[in-house]
Order: structure tokens, then sequence, then C-alpha cells
């Protein structure tokens, strides 16, 4: 009987939104903070959106690279008079720690956006882009490719 190809190991596929999201700092914005200062510090990181929390750290919201288009340079505001807060966006989804990739795009996908704040619970962990979505599949597609080769060359 000829030998079965390896199987994915079931654990590796069990990842869940902490792993993708751990040892990065969490990035967000005071929503008493300037839209100027908002927009310098996603720059400096090369960042699309921050979440937004108040002086106690509950998350409010989130600030996009399209908010501060639309609400900002289109409206011919000025980001050094405009407070974060003023121009956030309303949460339309979040999505738990103990949640997977999988229902992470889901998630994307029906609020209409491409990043999702992370809480745990309801405190404030951090953000999953679809970037980091993307990261996770094509290291998966990787995994699933070495073991293939391996098997190939038995």
């Amino acid at each position: 009987m000829p030998a079965q190809p390896p199987q994915p190991n079931q654990e590796a596929k069990a990842m869940l939104i902490r792993d993708v999201i751990r040892d990065r700092e969490p990035y967000s914005a005071r929503s008493t903070a300037t839209v100027q200062e908002a927009a310098e510090f996603m720059a400096a990181r090369n960042i699309g959106a921050v979440c937004v929390i108040d002086d106690e750290g509950r998350l409010l919201g989130v600030l996009s690279e399209r908010d501060v288009l639309n609400r900002i340079v289109v409206a011919h505001r000025d980001p050094k008079h405009v407070r974060v807060g003023e121009v956030t966006s309303e949460l339309r989804a979040v999505i738990q720690c103990d949640e997977t990739p999988h229902q992470a795009l889901e998630r994307m996908e029906r609020a209409g956006t491409r990043h999702l704040p992370v809480v745990d619970g309801d405190r404030w962990v951090g953000m999953l882009s679809i970037r980091d979505l993307l990261r996770v599949e094509v290291g998966e597609q990787g995994d699933e490719l070495k073991l293939l080769h391996e098997y190939i060359q038995q």
C-alpha cells in the first residue's frame, strides 16, 4: 500500500486571533489627540487605521486613512485643530481574541471594513487588519506546500 500524504496538523489549523496579534504593540490614538498627531502616528508606522480610545483606555471607534481623507482633507478642515474624537468612525464590529482568522474575515466582509478592533472580553487589546489575515493564509499555504514536497520526496 502506498504511503499516505501527510495531513496538516489540526492544532496549526486552530490558530486564534490572539496568535495573530501576539507580540505586537496595540496601536491607538486618544480621542482628544489632533487628527494631525494621529495621522503622523499612522504614517510613521505605515498603518491604515488606529483604534480610538478615551482617557480610561476604553474603545470608542476606529480612525482610518479614509476618515482622514473624507472628513478632513475633502472637507477642507485643518487637521491640527480637529480632535480625533470628532471624526472617528463608529464601531461596526469587533473580534474576540479566541475567535479564528476565518471568523474575522467573515466579519470584515459583513461590516465592509478592512480593520477590526480586537477585544478580550470587554477589554480592548489591539487591531487586526486584512493584511494580517493575508499573512496567515499565505503561511498556512506554505506549510501545506512543504508537507506535500516532503511527501513527494519520499
